[in-house]
């Protein structure tokens, strides 16, 4: 994982340049948040809630249940992100659905909600269940095209 700083919800740095386990350290800095960008098995399912769409509706479920056992927090509309270890052996996008969930992997981030650093909490964050590898590979699976 990594972490940097946001300024108006973008980055101030090229963050994909950023090696893995670097951490932005001290306070935040007055008008500016933390982002998270996480690393292999980790992953952030992030769900919205934005006008008509609530991503919580487009949860099977036995996978919501599971998702409350999983570490996460609310985000300020009311969603939520959830912090995962994926166990599974396939290739997932960084991508939206359109149902108001959204990955996050290596190739995104999530902003920071919480006080302290993400090391602190990293310990909590579960590895996934077949049942979950199976919901979040029928959204989010990563296609080879071939020529």
């Amino acid at each position: 994982m990594k972490s940097f700083l946001l300024k108006d919800k973008k980055p101030i740095c090229k963050w994909g340049m950023v090696p893995d386990e670097t951490y932005f350290e001290g306070s935040i800095p007055e008008g500016y948040g933390l982002a998270i960008c996480p690393h292999s098995p980790y992953i952030i399912l992030d769900i919205d809630r934005h006008g008509e769409i609530d991503g919580f509706n487009n949860i099977p479920e036995n996978i919501y249940k599971e998702l409350t056992q999983h570490f996460g927090y609310p985000t300020k509309n009311d969603g939520r992100h959830v912090w995962l270890k994926y166990s599974g052996n396939k290739s997932l996008m960084n991508k939206t659905s359109g149902l108001g969930i959204d990955l996050r992997t290596s190739k995104g981030y999530v902003k920071w909600y919480l006080d302290g650093d993400i090391r602190d909490y990293k310990d909590m964050i579960r590895y996934t269940s077949k049942d979950m590898n199976n919901w979040l590979e029928s959204m989010f699976l990563a296609v080879n095209y071939e020529k």
